[in-house]
């Protein structure tokens, strides 16, 4: 990786955050896989919900989906749970 950093939220002027209409969605994690010489790695967003809250967490699913899907290639996006780290395998190029 060529980062992983815990996003600062609700940190106004530096935290990433995805409007909804009924509020904000910030990932817990940011990171960026390594890439070529002539092409960065995507930006991967990270976000680890609880298997409780997995079923109401649906909208940010659907948001960091769409932001990725917009982006060309450019992002990815994925929600954990369980300690499924392999989803973020998934993610990697």
């Amino acid at each position: 990786m060529r980062f992983w950093v815990r996003h600062p939220v609700r940190r106004e002027g530096s935290s990433f955050f995805r409007q909804k209409a009924d509020g904000r969605f910030c990932p817990d994690f940011l990171c960026q896989p390594p890439g070529t010489a002539d092409q960065p790695g995507p930006i991967l967003a990270v976000e680890y919900t609880g298997a409780d809250r997995w079923a109401g967490a649906e909208g940010d699913r659907l948001i960091g989906g769409l932001w990725a899907n917009l982006s060309e290639d450019r992002c990815s996006f994925v929600m954990v749970t369980d300690k499924r780290w392999e989803r973020i395998d998934a993610q990697l190029p």
